[in-house]
């Protein structure tokens, strides 16, 4: 009888873990549609647009993460308009769909050349929201004043860093990998 349980909770930890996997890669999986320019995601449908001979999202990544994920204040209407933030860990840890990637800083520089905030803000083309960011103690800050995209690239081993949009410049800058801000992917 013990054998028996033994291999039935064997038997049923396997499946559980077979379906666990299979829910997760499927909700990594997402069909991107060139002709209408969207990116169609069990979770949502973003919109897509190509900069610099690449095909980014136009809206930030709204996937909820487990404890490395958060609306701007705790509210989920922040998230509606504007995607979720993230850790660089979770940025970096397959957040974006199969097939797709977080941009390099060398990415975010060609993409951001020569546009201002006005031109970035378009929403034709990469639609720049302004979403802030939160802090690692839970703070949030600049909602509405700027804009901070986590790229692929560390600093080391505690900073990596974001490519930060306000109304009067674009900085490329290091900073703690445990705040919290916006994602943007583009296709491999």
């Amino acid at each position: 009888m013990k054998k028996i349980f033994k291999t039935i909770t064997t038997i049923a930890a396997t499946l559980c873990a077979v379906a666990t996997f299979t829910a997760c890669e499927q909700a990594n999986t997402c069909n991107y549609d060139e002709t209408s320019n969207t990116l169609s995601c069990p979770d949502k449908v973003y919109k897509t647009v190509k900069i610099a001979n690449k095909i980014w999202t136009a809206e930030n990544m709204a996937v909820y993460v487990p404890d490395s994920s958060s609306c701007y204040d705790n509210n989920h209407a922040n998230c509606e308009s504007t995607g979720r933030l993230y850790t660089w860990n979770a940025a970096n840890n397959n957040l974006c769909p199969t097939g797709w990637t977080l941009p390099t800083l060398e990415d975010y520089k060609a993409a951001f050349a020569d546009k201002n905030a006005d031109a970035l803000k378009d929403a034709a083309g990469f639609n720049l929201q302004f979403a802030g960011f939160k802090y690692y103690d839970g703070k949030f800050a600049d909602k509405d004043a700027s804009a901070s995209f986590w790229t692929s690239d560390k600093y080391d081993d505690s900073r990596a860093y974001l490519a930060r949009v306000t109304d009067t410049r674009t900085t490329f800058e290091h900073y703690n990998k445990n705040i919290f801000a916006s994602v943007r992917c583009i296709k491999k």
